[in-house]
């Protein structure tokens, strides 16, 4: 697949999450292009046009509930782009996430985060892929 810019982000450092907390997303590990740039545990987005966003999170709940994780485009829940699993005490889930989100023309920029809502929890890895198509 082609594509005009890309950015593939990991953490693997397990970090504790309180509820309604933004998801650290770790270190760059590959980019391409000027569209996509990894901004602290926020992934801004540039240019004009659609992104593919694919996130795949490991996360161990501090207590038994739901685990549920969300894609946000500048602090608003993309639709559709959510993740849950009930868990048991330190019970270990994995999430996937697969979105498209638009940046419309004229916008400044966009921020893409990833926010941990349900129970707290530790989250042990972490594997974003963004890529402006």
């Amino acid at each position: 697949m082609s594509c005009k810019s890309a950015l593939y982000a990991a953490m693997q450092t397990p970090t504790a999450v309180a509820v309604d907390g933004v998801i650290p997303l770790g270190s760059l590990i590959r980019r391409y292009g000027c569209d996509v740039a990894l901004n602290g545990n926020a992934v801004n987005i540039t240019g004009t046009g659609y992104y593919d966003v694919d996130a795949s999170v490991t996360v161990t709940s501090t207590a038994a509930g739901t685990v549920t994780i969300t894609l946000y485009k500048d602090g608003v829940a993309v639709p559709g782009a959510t993740a849950s699993e009930t868990a048991a005490a330190n019970g270990t889930v994995d999430l996937n996430i697969p979105a498209l989100v638009r940046q419309v023309c004229c916008a400044a920029g966009s921020a893409l985060t990833l926010v941990l809502t349900g129970v707290a929890a530790t989250v042990n890895n972490v594997a974003l892929r963004v890529q402006r198509v």
